[in-house]
This record gives structure tokens, sequence and C-alpha cells, in this order.
């Protein structure tokens, strides 16, 4: 994966367009993309796009010791290529080798963050575009975190303005409308003009796939993992490649064949240009608090409701009936899951999980504890239901609830409208330093935690990226225990 071995911005050539044609939401996006700045923008956003910031690294940094990741930073690493960003915990590669191999480690474990509306994971694909551009170029932390803002609204906007329809058709939105986040982030660091920031889209457009054909297969599942990775780095390179005045359709999003019609054949335009520059979708993103998919946190905070109500243990469950929107049931009815990803996503298996284990661990969709004989009693028990109710409201709302019986005849019951840490509920810096914190413990000692923490909480004031990078990459990876 060979990139230039030198990029400045902006001295390279931008790709200037003509002509008076209205290019509508591509354009309002691409100009809002390129040109926001960290002092316009309110100062909580900042300090929740720091948060976003630090989620992101205590999950990938865990991702880092898994198979999958370590498959494809060896695949990199052994390509080669211009040492220009860190792969974390590991060494420098060209920009779009990070990109990729840093996606994929933060999709690693199910905890990356997600953005309802859109049904899309933007940290993990935005904030390893940023890094690596952003580390390259030496840019401030200033810089990083205006460019992050703008690929959370870029990836947000487009997915949500599509609705749920690209997941109905089969694609899988971090995948597709992820590159338009990564291409947003990149451009703004390598200080695009807007005409540069449309045709870096346009690219970006020819550059989208991914489908959900890994939830047909109990085994075959690690292709997800790239499903982040792939448009960061395809999004780095959109960038890279508009830089240098290769030029993309103007209408990338919205045209005749562009992404909206063609993927979906459905379009809200006005959900990508709505308040854009006033209201920041980095507001609007979940802190993932179980590391399974993000359609059963709802239903699974439910259990821990019900079980706060009246304690009992898993040998005294006889009935499980989980309820939410059918998107929950759909895909997603795998009793006997083969893989870690397949138990991620499966709705008997999680249920299973939450009653007898951590759901919020990842250690519990580890493979030596699939075949546990309670775990599989308890998958044998759930009989989902499709709730009317909680189906109107999604995907504004990923609601869940569940009715479980006991042996003693009591049934227990509990709806959850906003699961806690989502916007309606979301939780605070000091939770998401307690996460990081629960994630890094058997990599990183006290002292590198605490000072990554303090990188990321004066982002806003570092006159470069390139110290956090250093701590992110300065450290060895141990031996992934038999249980991951």
């Amino acid at each position: 994966m060979q990139a230039p071995s030198e990029v400045t911005a902006p001295s390279a050539p931008t790709a200037r367009m003509t002509g008076a044609e209205a290019l509508g939401a591509t354009e309002a996006l691409a100009a809002f993309a390129a040109s926001i700045e960290l002092d316009r923008v309110p100062a909580h956003v900042v300090e929740r796009t720091k948060d976003l910031v630090l989620d992101h690294l205590g999950v990938s940094l865990y991702g880092t010791v898994l198979p999958w990741t370590r498959m494809v930073r060896d695949f990199v690493i052994a390509e080669g290529g211009a040492p220009q960003s860190s792969i974390y915990a590991s060494q420098h590669v060209p920009m779009r080798a990070a990109a990729l191999v840093n996606g994929a480690a933060a999709h690693a474990i199910e905890l990356d963050d997600t953005h309802d509306e859109s049904l899309s994971h933007p940290g993990s694909v935005v904030i390893p575009a940023a890094l690596a551009v952003a580390e390259h170029l030496d840019r401030s932390g200033s810089d990083f975190l205006a460019a992050v803002i703008a690929g959370y609204d870029a990836q947000c906007r487009v997915g949500s303005a599509i609705g749920h329809d690209l997941l109905s058709r089969g694609f899988h939105p971090p995948s597709t409308c992820g590159v338009y986040g990564a291409t947003a982030a990149a451009g703004r660091l390598l200080d695009f003009d807007t005409s540069t920031m449309v045709s870096a889209i346009g690219s970006a457009t020819s550059m989208i796939s991914g489908t959900l054909q890994f939830t047909e297969d109990p085994a075959g599942t690690m292709i997800k993992r790239l499903h982040t990775g792939l448009p960061a780095e395809r999004g780095v390179m959109s960038a890279l490649l508009a830089q240098k005045g290769f030029l993309g359709p103007r209408q990338g999003v919205e045209g005749r064949y562009g992404f909206a019609r063609v993927f979906t054949g459905r379009q809200d335009l006005d959900r990508i240009t709505s308040e854009l520059g006033q209201r920041f979708e980095v507001e609007r993103i979940t802190v993932k608090l179980y590391a399974c998919c993000k359609l059963f946190h709802s239903m699974l905070e439910a259990i821990g409701n019900c079980r706060a109500d009246r304690a009992f243990t898993a040998e005294e469950v006889i009935a499980i009936v989980p309820f939410g929107p059918r998107l929950m049931i759909e895909t997603h009815m795998e009793y006997r899951p083969a893989s870690t990803m397949a138990a991620q996503y499966s709705l008997p298996y999680a249920c299973a999980a939450a009653i007898a284990l951590d759901p919020s661990s990842p250690d519990s969709f580890a493979p030596e504890v699939l075949d546990r004989p309670d775990l599989l009693r308890l998958a044998d028990l759930v009989e989902p239901v499709v709730d009317a109710r909680l189906e109107a409201i999604f995907p504004r709302k990923m609601a869940g609830g569940v009715r479980i019986r006991l042996r003693d005849g009591r049934e227990l019951t509990s709806t959850v409208i906003d699961s806690r840490s989502s916007p309606e509920r979301p939780i605070g810096r000091s939770d998401v330093i307690d996460k990081f914190t629960r994630l890094t413990a058997s990599l990183l000692t006290p002292d590198k935690q605490q000072r990554i923490v303090d990188a990321v909480v004066a982002l806003d004031r570092a006159r470069s990226v390139r110290d956090l990078a250093a701590l992110l990459r300065d450290y060895a990876i141990p031996q992934a225990s038999s249980q991951r």
C-alpha cells in the first residue's frame, strides 16, 4: 500500500471547478468541512469531541491484541511504504495504511461509538483517518479536532439522509457512508477549498462497498472488522488524489447516479444541510457500554432493570422474550454462534450473556465461552417478538425491552427507550475515562494511561498531534491470551 513519500498542505495543486451548476447537498457539506475552525465551535462540542477521541483510543488499543487486527497490521507492514503515520502499538507506515489498521482495530470488539440515525460507527472511521493525516502533516490538536467534527458531520448526515433503507438492502452503513466522513476529515487537514473537497467527495463515492453477508455466516465474520478500516483508508486516498488535482464528479451524494439514489433509491437531502454548522453530530453519538450490536443495548439494559427489581439466578429463568424493532431480530437469531463476531450479533447469545456473564466485557463473547452449557440453555429460551410501538420510533430511537419468566411463576418486564450513554442519557468524561482505563489496563501502565488521557484533554491547546501519536505507538503489544 504505497503512498506518496511526502505530502504537504496546501502547496500541491488544487482541483478548481468551472460552471454554474448548483451542487446542492454535496457542495454545502464540502463548504462546511473545508471551512470549519475550532474557535467557531461551541466549547461543549469541543469537549464532547475529546471524549469521543478518548473512547476511540481505549477501544482501539484493546483491539490491537486481537487476531483479526494483527492480520491486517502484518499485511500492511509486509507491504512497506513511506513511514508517515503510526499504527497503534506498532510502527510508522503510509497514511492510508495507518488509517486502515487503526480503523479495523477500532471495530474489533463492538465497543466503538455509534450514531443511531445513520446506523453507523463514525469514530472508527473518522478518527483513524484524521489522526493519520494530522500526524504526518504535523497539524495542531485544534486542526485535528476540527477535522474530526467535520468528519462526524459528513458521515452521520449522509447516512441519516438515506435512512435504514441502506441496511435493508444488505449494505453495511459504516462501510458505505463512512468514506464521506474520512474524506471530509482528511480534506480539512489538507486545507482544501470547497471545490477540491467536492471533488474528493465525488471520488469517494466510487470507493463505497461493504455488504452484510457476514451476518449469514456464523464463522466467516472477520470482514466486518474491515468495514471501518476500508472507508478510513479510502477517504484518505480520495483526499490525497484530490490534492493532486484529480477530479471527481460534483454531485457524489445527490446526483442521478450518486450515493443516495443508487444505493437506496430514496433520499432526504434536507437532513444533510439542515442546521449545518449550527448543530453538530458529535452531540448525537452513543458511547457503547456493551460489547455487542447496538440494536441490543436497550434490551440488555432492560434485563439489568429486571434483575434490579427482583434478584434472580440464571437457573431460575425459564423464558426470555426480548421485544423491539424488527431489525433487532432479523439476521440476529443465531442460537449457536461459532465466532466472536457471530456471538456479538446474536440476540439469543446476548440475552444469555446479560444474565450469566457481563455483556460490557469483550471476554463474554470470546470463543471459548460460546459453548458453555449454561449459556446455551439460556439462549434456547429466547423467543423474541416485534413490538409495533418500538418499531414505529426506529431508528430515531433504538428502544428495546424484555419479559423474563421465572420458575416460581413471576414475570419481570422492562422497556428502555433510550439506553444509558445515548444522546438523551449521555455519560460524562469520568465514565469515558473509566471505560478507557478498564479496556487498557492489561496494555498500559497507570502512568501511560494518565498521559494519554491528559494529552487528549489538552488537544485543543496542543501544537502538534505527534506527541499523542507517539504515546499510542510507543508500547509493546502483549501476546494475545487464549480467550481472545
